[in-house]
């Protein structure tokens, strides 16, 4: 049977739709938008300019941008003395209540416990104590994620635990070369921090850590928006203030920049997304 211009039109634009829908999701961005750093739900995310900023730009605060930055170039294999002593712990703690324990916040909590202890023993050169507990916690975190994130909150102990255990085993075994690696990193990231902190948008600060937005801007508000965390600018010498509201107002320090439509697109998407589930 002979089909008609408009049934062809129809079919393929029927047919073009799952595909549409299938590259956008396919381009939609994920942490690498933001540098890889590890963010949660309650993050606090703010915009800073100008001198302060600067001045926000040391060490201890690019641990986490750096941990980004570092994350697979330490490959070394996690031993079995330490997965055997983790697993132990680790099911111990876990079959007391396996319903609520929380494979990544274990395994960071555990990890994280080594950290002053392994830095007052072997911190690099010219790094200070903060420093290197700060990227050592920044390396559990970043290994902890990986880890258990393909582990479901359903899981029995075990898996819990094995993922657990990979985690924070791998980040002992990549000690030493993360906190090399971290302690490089820093030296080069100090620039870049600052060089954004003299753009008009200024440089991205989350939980007090900068993020390193290596490609574009609107990629990494997007990832933020999917995890609806909240940006902020912060005025220097004023309370942090909504991008939200910045257009038209006089109090904000980033209107007509561009940066607040930016951010406000970021909170409307997520106020969408709540509105829908």
């Amino acid at each position: 049977m002979r089909r008609t211009i408009a049934q062809l039109f129809v079919s393929a634009f029927t047919f073009a739709i799952p595909l549409a829908i299938a590259s956008s999701a396919a381009a939609a961005p994920g942490p690498e938008a933001c540098g890889n750093i590890q963010l949660a739900a309650s993050a606090n995310c703010e915009f800073r300019t100008s001198g302060g900023c600067t001045a926000y730009c040391e060490p201890v605060r690019l641990t986490a941008a750096c941990a980004g930055k570092c994350e697979g170039q330490c490959n070394a294999s996690a031993t079995a003395d330490c997965n055997v002593d983790c697993s132990a712990d680790c099911s111990a703690k876990c079959n007391v209540n396996p319903g609520s324990f929380d494979c990544r916040a274990s395994c960071s909590a555990s990890c994280s416990a080594d950290c002053s202890g392994k830095c007052s023993a072997s911190a690099s050169p010219g790094q200070s104590q903060a420093e290197c507990e700060g990227a050592c916690k920044a390396s559990c975190d970043g290994e902890c994620s990986a880890s258990c994130e393909v582990t479901p909150p359903s899981a029995d102990c075990q898996a819990k635990c094995d993922a657990s255990c990979e985690g924070e085993c791998k980040a002992e075994a990549n000690f030493d070369c993360d906190i090399d690696c971290n302690a490089d990193c820093t030296v080069d990231l100090q620039g870049g921090c600052e060089a954004k902190c003299e753009e008009p948008e200024g440089a991205l600060f989350c939980n007090g850590q900068y993020v390193d937005v290596v490609g574009s801007l609107q990629d990494c508000l997007d990832y933020l928006s999917t995890l609806e965390i909240e940006v902020n600018a912060h005025a220097e010498a004023e309370a942090s203030v909504s991008c939200a509201a910045a257009p038209g107002s006089s109090s904000a320090p980033f209107a007509g920049t561009g940066l607040a439509a930016l951010v406000a697109g970021v909170g409307v998407a997520a106020a969408r997304r709540r509105k829908r589930s």
